[in-house]
């Protein structure tokens, strides 16, 4: 592995462990039931992963619990839940067994999608404090999506020595839809009331499942069509 790939992997491993720190140390949990509601919300998203053609590398529709979780967990449940999710996205189901620096990259990539995420959708950025909740979960979801991508696509230009730009827009084309469709649901999921019950993320997860199923057999009908 070059050089620099092993600098930038260190950096965000250690970015991820800080962030992780800081939540602990700053430990907060409302309801117990909640967050262990979540946690197998995040791992089950985590399992529903697919592969984008041409990319190394995995989606999964744990950002939109990383949206809805953004709005009714506390900043350490949900730094804990992304990177429980970062770990069981990249070890189950697997074709060979990663080593510990991926499992570690993974788990402080989600963690600090994660942590900007929440900081948009908790109006902690400036100029964000008046716009509607509505507006905060497509921001939101907009930081995680380019923040989460744009991590992995600098380790695979580094460790494959492919164009950057190519590797994201490549990536790009083909999750935006996906990402964007998920921040509409989170949206209307939560506009339902001021603050999103249980019982109304739950009615929303059928959605997130077809919308999952449906864009990995277009991913497929596109890859057979190019190909």
């Amino acid at each position: 592995m070059p050089n620099a790939a092993k600098i930038y992997i260190a950096a965000v491993i250690g970015a991820g462990l800080a962030i992780a720190i800081y939540a602990l140390l700053h430990w907060e949990a409302a309801s117990p039931i909640s967050f262990s509601v979540f946690l197998a919300l995040f791992v089950g998203a985590a399992l529903l992963k697919g592969r984008i053609p041409g990319i190394t590398g995995t989606y999964s529709p744990v950002f939109f619990f990383v949206l809805l979780g953004s709005h009714l967990l506390s900043f350490s449940e949900i730094k804990f839940a992304a990177a429980l999710a970062g770990i069981v996205q990249c070890t189950f189901f697997v074709l060979r067994n990663p080593s510990p620096i991926q499992v570690a990259f993974n788990a402080s990539n989600m963690i600090i999608s994660t942590a900007l995420a929440f900081a948009v959708i908790h109006r902690e950025v400036p100029g964000l404090s008046d716009q509607p909740l509505m507006m905060l979960l497509m921001l939101g979801s907009s930081v995680y999506y380019v923040v989460n991508t744009v991590m992995v696509s600098i380790v695979v230009t580094l460790v494959d020595g492919k164009p950057l730009s190519q590797v994201w827009r490549h990536w790009c084309l083909r999750s935006l839809p996906y990402y964007l469709f998920g921040a509409v649901i989170a949206g209307a999921t939560v506009s339902v009331q001021d603050r999103a019950s249980m019982l109304v993320v739950g009615m929303a997860c059928p959605s997130v499942l077809l919308m999952t199923v449906y864009y990995r057999y277009w991913l497929k009908s596109l890859t057979q069509v190019n190909t």
